[in-house]
């Protein structure tokens, strides 16, 4: 089991919601369990967050870090254009809609992000939820 802090803020509560979608897919908790990353996701035009993976924990920072390990620059569009698979990441990249900075650092850090962040979005696009952002109610 992972436990993700419940957030204060919007862009976080969407990546709150989009975890817990998987927090109990066996393959998810695999993938998260003892990760130990910090990803700052800027999700434009709102602001950074700093994504924390500790053991079997994941918290959110309304803030980007200092010592991260992955950089994420992306437009909300583009964000949905991915979870609707209107748009690869690998095409978002190429056409300069999304940045990856810390790739050097850890090369095989991008197939855990991309599994973690847009398998998730993916399947939660696929089965949407008319209850998506309410908070302190099992919508799941």
């Amino acid at each position: 089991m992972i436990n993700i802090e419940m957030p204060d803020d919007l862009v976080s509560l969407s990546l709150f919601n989009i975890f817990s979608y998987r927090k109990n897919d066996k393959k998810f908790v695999r993938t998260v369990k003892n990760w130990n990353k910090k990803i700052v996701l800027h999700m434009e035009p709102f602001y950074p967050i700093t994504i924390i993976f500790n053991g079997i924990n994941i918290k959110f920072e309304r803030k980007e870090l200092e010592d991260t390990d992955l950089k994420v620059k992306i437009h909300i569009n583009t964000m949905l254009d991915i979870a609707y698979e209107r748009l690869t990441p690998i095409e978002a990249m190429d056409q300069n809609k999304m940045e990856l900075v810390g790739l050097e650092k850890d090369p095989k850090i991008m197939p855990k992000f991309f599994n973690v962040f847009v398998t998730s979005m993916i399947m939660v696009a696929a089965d949407p939820n008319l209850n998506y952002y309410e908070v302190n109610k099992e919508t799941r």
